[in-house]
């Protein structure tokens, strides 16, 4: 007599059942392999790959985000170790595309060769990494030494645009399953073949479409700065409430604000909408996520939020309504900032920051700074008010959405 689950079998039909039961589980726990029998569904596809750029994002933001200040205000950066670790940590930022294209990737289960194709793709297309030819006087800054006439040289800086890189990674997935379904992966060629016919043309066609797609992140800003124009009240509500929207789509808050150089109360108005959202992510991830996901929220990963977010888009009414609240203080108190802290909220305390203590070059975006005493009053006191007077309402008054629709993992 043999037992499975419980249950006992006592003839070879049963033990045919049996076998095809056990079949069954061990197809089930198999590992996923991404190849042309791959189902693609545009849902699917579509949040796969939202959530392999906020997982890319994340892991590219909050390192340089977490010690920026921590190096800064302990004396390190004026030693070489610490300007080589803000150095390796700046490093995280300008691979985001490269990250984001292999977090995308392995949402798929894609195996390490086409991996490294899409993620190649992503980072070439996106704009973190520039080249161009070295002239017959260039001269390397690193050993001083002429360079090689007609040399090509390659210049990292920023996290290019975000947009652009999550389009190139679903687009090269998506190539990748058309030569897995109808040329069999390229087969015993492929480790040539899918660098040169996938990566390279994948990301050619990247850099072609990028100047399009960043029309979008231009359109974004030259909306806010419309805002900028109208009276101290209007402008903090409107550019707040704005910004607590963008600070959860693949557009970057940091990449408007250079884009329109939004200074002064624009700026203040513009972090405090970060904080707004980031109060309201935290209040109801406390309920339904693992302790490290509300951290994470809180040290900068909202962007991460954006699967749960997107699904359920009337949530961004409570952003809106307590980023709207929350930025009464940046009009009465005079809350500024540079077009650089417009667009960090909490992320590092970047804009609180900047908002008490003005460095001489900031003169030229601020008039004045605020005391420490008002600034724990704006910055944290009323936009937690803001963020539970709004959830409150979205959840037990309207009951639009509940504090399950922000489960997730980052």
């Amino acid at each position: 007599m043999i037992k499975a689950q419980g249950k006992k079998w006592f003839s070879k039909e049963s033990q045919d059942v049996r076998n095809q039961e056990y079949a069954r589980k061990a197809q089930e726990i198999a590992p996923q392999v991404f190849d042309g029998t791959t189902e693609l569904h545009i849902k699917d596809f579509f949040f796969k790959v939202l959530s392999g750029s906020a997982q890319g994002i994340l892991i590219g933001v909050l390192p340089s985000a977490v010690m920026k200040y921590i190096l800064k205000y302990s004396g390190l950066m004026t030693t070489s170790f610490g300007q080589d670790l803000s150095a390796i940590l700046n490093l995280f930022t300008i691979l985001i595309p490269f990250l984001i294209g292999m977090a995308v990737a392995m949402q798929f289960k894609m195996k390490s060769l086409d991996a490294g194709v899409v993620a190649i793709a992503t980072a070439a297309a996106s704009g973190s990494i520039k080249w161009t030819t070295a002239g017959a006087h260039a001269i390397n800054p690193i050993t001083n030494t002429p360079w090689i006439p007609k040399s090509v040289i390659y210049v990292a800086g920023g996290a290019g645009d975000v947009i652009n890189a999550m389009i190139v990674a679903g687009l090269a997935v998506f190539v990748t399953w058309l030569v897995a379904k109808y040329l069999k992966g390229f087969g015993s060629v492929a480790i040539i073949l899918s660098p040169i016919l996938v990566g390279s043309l994948v990301g050619l066609v990247g850099l072609e479409i990028a100047p399009y797609v960043a029309q979008v992140t231009a359109a974004i800003g030259n909306a806010v700065e419309t805002f900028t124009k109208l009276a101290p009240v209007p402008m903090a509500m409107l550019i707040a409430m704005a910004y607590s929207v963008i600070i959860i789509t693949p557009v970057s808050t940091v990449g408007v604000s250079l884009a329109i150089g939004l200074a002064g109360l624009g700026s203040g108005a513009a972090a405090m909408g970060v904080v707004a959202t980031t109060i309201v992510l935290i209040i109801n991830s406390l309920k339904v996520n693992k302790p490290g996901v509300t951290v994470a929220i809180f040290l900068g990963a909202m962007k991460g939020m954006m699967p749960s977010i997107f699904k359920k888009p009337v949530t961004m009414l409570a952003f809106m309504l307590s980023a709207a609240i929350a930025s009464l203080p940046v009009a009465i108190f005079g809350i500024e900032g540079t077009p650089t802290t417009a667009g960090f909220g909490w992320i590092g305390m970047v804009s609180p920051i900047q908002s008490i203590v003005m460095d001489p070059a900031d003169k030229i975006f601020m008039s004045h700074t605020i005391s420490p005493i008002i600034g724990l009053l704006a910055w944290f006191v009323i936009p937690a008010i803001a963020a539970f007077i709004a959830n409150f309402l979205f959840t037990k008054v309207f009951k639009l959405y509940t504090a399950k629709d922000f489960q997730q993992d980052l």
